[in-house]
């Protein structure tokens, strides 16, 4: 049991590394494919995914002009503006700018109220992204068209705090935002054997795996629960420090079996070792996934850096004015990536002599040996080399 748990841990660190493009690829050529055929919304919500995959500004144009061709006015006008406010260069610009005029007119008079307060009161609101700008303080009042939004508070020495809302047609919204002392808080990081899977706290989704970072909950009990179609469903409950951090590996088995979930403080019974070598295989595996862990960080750091630089060298190629890529930043992300390569390769090793010890290291009597891993670094990356006799 224990062996599987290590090893399906090791998969999801493995399967937590930046999405490659061919994945971006794939998403768009099947969003164009149903925008040629007409099925708007459907590529509409495709080009959403492509963006979340790497964040083109081109592509919030492509989402508008898909909800444009739908009909559904309100959400063409908001990509449209978002795409003039990232891409403020581009040379479709003008005609953008006039058909969100246009379109604007058609929405005259569907504009609602908004009344936003906040616990404690004087937090900055946002609507849906930081980047469009502050509404204004709690208590705010704001106007929006029909629609869902999720509304943003920040206030010093608290947690940022959101609420979605559904805003109707005819109907003013009344919203009130809690935000709870960042001294109360701890950080949860929940890691799942399943890409894909649904992670939910407290009955609430969260997000899906792998999560890009750890959760932030209030100090006290919640109950964590992670699932995903054909497997069967985990739960845990968890008791949460403030100020403290926490590691929950949760591992998936198919609907026939039974799952596992470890980590996180406190124990489960009943389980069985197995296997040679004592603690210490165990111990030299908990090195290799937090070596891997190490390189899921750095990885991540490299995409991110490459995602900004991409669209700054986007931004120069329509506009030579704008400044280029620095050599410094070019340079940190190759060290970057090949930090990333050498934590891997590291975590790798470790985790391959671990499970060997524990598999041989008591097998037979009278029968000694010995396992070596070793990492080797070039320009090309990490290399694991695995030796040993018998």
């Amino acid at each position: 049991m224990l062996l599987r748990f290590a090893l399906a841990t090791l998969l999801v660190a493995l399967t937590a590394a930046p999405v490659s493009a061919q994945d971006y690829a794939e998403v768009k050529a099947k969003a164009t494919s149903a925008f040629q055929a007409g099925n708007f919304d459907e590529a509409a919500v495709l080009f959403q995914e492509a963006f979340e995959i790497e964040p083109r500004g081109n592509l919030l144009y492509n989402i508008g002009l898909c909800y444009d061709k739908a009909g559904k006015t309100a959400e063409a006008v908001s990509f449209y503006q978002r795409y003039i406010e990232a891409v403020p260069n581009a040379s479709r610009r003008p005609a953008v700018v006039r058909q969100i005029a246009k379109l604007k007119e058609l929405l005259a008079g569907r504009y609602e109220q908004v009344s936003v307060t906040s616990s404690p009161p004087g937090a900055i609101i946002f609507v849906d992204d930081k980047s469009k700008g502050a509404m204004g303080a709690a208590p705010v009042e704001f106007k929006l068209l029909p629609g869902s939004y999720t509304i943003i508070a920040e206030l010093d020495g608290h947690e940022t705090a959101k609420r979605t809302i559904q805003l109707r047609e005819g109907s003013a919204a009344q919203v009130n935002v809690r935000l709870i002392p960042s001294g109360q808080v701890g950080s949860v990081l929940v890691i799942v054997s399943e890409k894909g899977a649904s992670v939910a706290v407290d009955g609430r989704t969260v997000g899906r795996a792998p999560l890009p970072k750890a959760l932030r909950l209030p100090a006290g009990p919640h109950e964590i629960t992670v699932s995903k179609p054909g497997f069967v469903d985990q739960t845990r409950q968890i008791e949460v420090a403030a100020g403290k951090e926490q590691r929950i590996s949760v591992s998936l088995d198919g609907e026939s079996g039974g799952g596992d979930i470890g980590g996180g403080g406190g124990g489960g019974g009943g389980l069985s070792l197995g296997g040679g070598g004592g603690i210490w295989p165990w111990v030299t595996m908990g090195v290799g996934v937090a070596a891997i862990g190490g390189g899921v960080f750095a990885g991540l750091s490299a995409q991110d850096l490459h995602d900004q630089l991409s669209e700054k060298q986007k931004l120069y190629d329509e506009d030579p004015t704008q400044p280029t890529i620095a050599q410094e930043d070019i340079d940190q992300g190759n060290t970057l990536t090949l930090m990333s390569n050498v934590l891997y390769g590291v975590g790798v090793a470790a985790i391959a002599g671990g499970v060997a010890w524990w598999l041989l290291g008591d097998s037979a009597p009278g029968v000694s040996g010995e396992l070596r891993t070793s990492v080797q670094v070039d320009d090309n990356g990490a290399f694991i080399g695995v030796q040993g006799g018998f």
